[in-house]
């Protein structure tokens, strides 16, 4: 049966990104990058209203202006506009200022209709009862408790916020075939889906090419009207068109994490045991309303109740961002774990070891707490409330994660050529996390080579199909197939050299650039001399995600974090002093690369805990902060120090770490917030206002 090498050269150490010299030295080329004779550039016309109804649309006049080459109409008259920015109508054009102007020039005449772009408007207008989930008798079990606390706690929506901003740039090279060169995060799926809308042309070849990408956290697993507008305008053209969303299209139709708030009643006995949650849920994910509400998160005590109220908005809708889910339920649990810790008089760390739940997770759990908690100088902590006099006041405080992280349906195959060359084909793509070297690393690893001597070879839908990158789901989708597909092709070149060193094929392997004869190393041949064996024709093997074992890979992670702040509660600013992060993968495969993925969760889940907003105006409904000024996020000299600590687990198999690191920041950020200062903030982000609104309450 397949398994990982019990012995790993390369698996699990630092493996410098193979595709790192071309990003930093801008040779990378982006979808955003791309430009091509006869090239037009696409602009959208967007609803001006949050709710409305097109009464009438006109696009003549804006087909008569200068350089205009084709209009497209997305939705016509009588269709509904749901939120400012909803698509109306595309012009393809010359240049950028000319698709501008042209669109600008596209009469519509609208019916206006009420609004609602806040949770409190919005919630008006709900006539639904909130959804309940309920496990026995939460308000005797609340009368019970030897502490309980109330509280509320919640995070608002924040949006998108690419680098790379949605769109490609779509070319049909024939009546049969186009390509698209798309900033996504599911290169076969995107394929697959355009050639979807043209079910007229079973014939038709369309594929998606994506290099390299700009980020995309969960909000660009589909072309998005955006794509499929530049397609139907390249196809009207027959010229190569450029659509890719501006800053401000980016942030009001990119896509949002919901918000989610909660009022929560939760109870401990004496033993410090919690007995009962309750929580009373609300949100909005804009107008395809869900919220994703993951409450209980990790702590589920055998009586509890949570309602959920999801509460429609004239907003864009929600996308999938990091985690989904995740991050929103552990502001609102792990704030309240500590204000129940704090009621009892218990350690907050050694209350969430009381309470962490019977699995295989809680002995990972406990590592990472003691970890943590010596590494952040958990002993020093003061009780609620830093007496020191003067302004600055100093906290610490801790919060937990666990997400899935289950490889995806994924497919691979590995050539070996006659010279000695490797090549992997897989239709997987590199969002940033490092695909492009998890490749030939697997496959290194598996035929006894260097990573260099493989030619990772992914990024469009050419190739075989492996899943979207959503879910932290791709590190271990793709390493399975790689390394399937690498042991087929090794199999079979170990059949081509037995008969060359009188071997039998089972009785050989590959190391160090040489396959030999197991226990006699001098009895073999080189790589190169072992492939030149093969003739004239390489050898190409295919495999699957599907073949390999379950203990290559498994799922559920687990992680802890702990912050250390200062808040000047003159000014209510708040300044990270230090993070440490202990996060588990499985069996970590690259080391730098995972420990990357931790430090960019933790610079994201600083923007959540103090930054990241999205504000709306409820007269005019339009967002009042969709640009990089107003819409804040971390700075370097925001993050303080981070300290990253990777616990490796090889016998739980390969699992992803992409998202997990992202889930706790904000809640331990909170949570030592509320220990420097000696009162509940509750909502997040802890912008100055709310602490000091929080001081002034206390």
């Amino acid at each position: 049966m397949p398994e990982w090498p019990k012995e790993r050269r390369i698996i699990g150490t630092a493996v410098p990104r193979v595709d790192g010299a071309l990003k930093v030295t801008g040779k990378a080329k982006y979808s955003y990058d791309r430009v091509f004779p006869g090239l037009l550039h696409a602009k959208i016309l967007r609803s001006p209203h949050a709710h409305a109804k097109i009464r009438s649309l006109d696009l003549s006049a804006a087909e008569k202006m200068p350089g205009v080459k084709a209009v497209h109409v997305i939705k016509n008259a009588g269709a509904e506009l749901r939120f400012v920015g909803d698509e109306i109508a595309a012009v393809a054009a010359e240049t950028e200022e000319q698709a501008r102007d042209a669109a600008r020039a596209i009469r519509v005449e609208y019916e206006v209709l009420p609004h609602a772009v806040t949770e409190e408007d919005g919630r008006k207008n709900v006539t639904e009862a909130p959804q309940e989930q309920k496990a026995g008798d939460v308000e005797a079990a609340l009368r019970g408790a030897a502490a309980a606390i109330e509280g509320t706690y919640g995070s608002p929506v924040i949006t998108h916020l690419c680098l790379e901003t949605h769109g490609l740039v779509a070319q049909w090279r024939s009546e049969k075939e186009f390509v698209v060169y798309c900033s996504t995060q599911n290169v076969s799926g995107v394929g697959r889906d355009l050639k979807g809308r043209f079910r007229d042309m079973p014939d038709l070849k369309v594929v998606c090419e994506t290099p390299f990408m700009g980020g995309g956290f969960g909000s660009k697993f589909a072309a998005g009207v955006e794509g499929e507008v530049a397609v139907q305008l390249s196809r009207k053209t027959r010229r190569p068109v450029k659509l890719m969303l501006e800053r401000e299209e980016e942030q009001i139709a990119g896509g949002n994490r919901p918000s989610l708030f909660a009022r929560v009643k939760a109870g401990a006995d004496a033993q410090g045991k919690l007995v009962a949650f309750d929580a009373d849920c609300w949100g909005t994910g804009g107008y395809s309303g869900g919220l994703g509400q993951r409450l209980p998160y990790i702590y589920a005590p055998q009586t509890r109740r949570v309602r959920t109220l999801p509460i429609p908005t004239n907003c864009d809708r929600q996308r999938a961002w990091r985690a989904p889910g995740s991050p929103q339920a552990s502001v609102i649990m792990e704030q309240a774990m500590d204000d129940l810790a704090d009621k009892l008089g218990i350690d907050p760390v050694e209350f969430r070891i009381k309470n962490l739940p019977d699995n295989n997770l809680k002995p990972i759990y406990e590592r990472e707490l003691k970890l943590g908690a010596e590494r952040i100088g958990w002993a020093r902590r003061h009780k609620r409330g830093d007496e020191t006099p003067g302004p600055l006041k100093r906290g610490l405080g801790c919060a937990l994660s666990t997400w899935g992280g289950r490889a995806h349906d994924s497919q691979a195959t590995t050539t070996l050529h006659p010279d000695g060359r490797v090549e992997v084909r897989c239709g997987t793509q590199d969002l940033g996390t490092g695909t492009t070297t998890l490749v030939p690393l697997v496959a290194a690893e598996i035929l006894g080579l260097e990573v260099k001597d493989v030619t990772p070879l992914i990024g469009t839908s050419d190739y075989p199909p492996s899943g979207a990158s959503g879910g932290s789901t791709t590190c271990g989708g793709v390493s399975l197939s790689v390394a399937m597909s690498a042991k087929k092709a090794l199999e079979e070149l170990f059949k081509k050299v037995a008969p060359e060193l009188g071997a039998d094929p089972k009785d050989l392997q590959a190391q160090g650039k040489r396959v030999f004869v197991r226990g006699n190393p001098q009895k073999g041949l080189s790589w190169k001399q072992a492939c030149a064996l093969l003739g004239q024709q390489p050898v190409t093997a295919a495999g699957s995600r599907a073949e390999a074992p379950a203990g290559m890979s498994s799922e559920g992670v687990g992680g802890a974090q702990f912050a250390d702040v200062t808040v000047d509660v003159e000014t209510g600013v708040v300044r990270i002093n230090k993070i440490v992060a202990v996060a588990d993968c499985g069996m970590v495969m690259n080391r730098l690369l995972c420990e990357s993925q931790v430090y960019g969760g933790v610079v994201m889940g600083v923007c959540h805990g103090l930054f990241e907003e999205r504000r709306m105006d409820p007269r005019t409904g339009r967002m009042l902060n969709p640009d990089m000024e107003w819409y804040k996020v971390a700075g370097h000299s925001d993050l303080g120090e981070i300290e990253v600590h990777l616990l490796d687990y090889p016998e739980r198999g390969v699992i992803g770490i992409g998202e997990p690191p992202v889930i706790p920041t904000a809640a331990a950020i909170a949570n030592a917030v509320a220990n420097a200062i000696g009162v509940r903030a509750g909502i997040v982000p802890l912008t100055p206002r709310r602490v000091l609104e929080a001081l002034a309450a206390k």
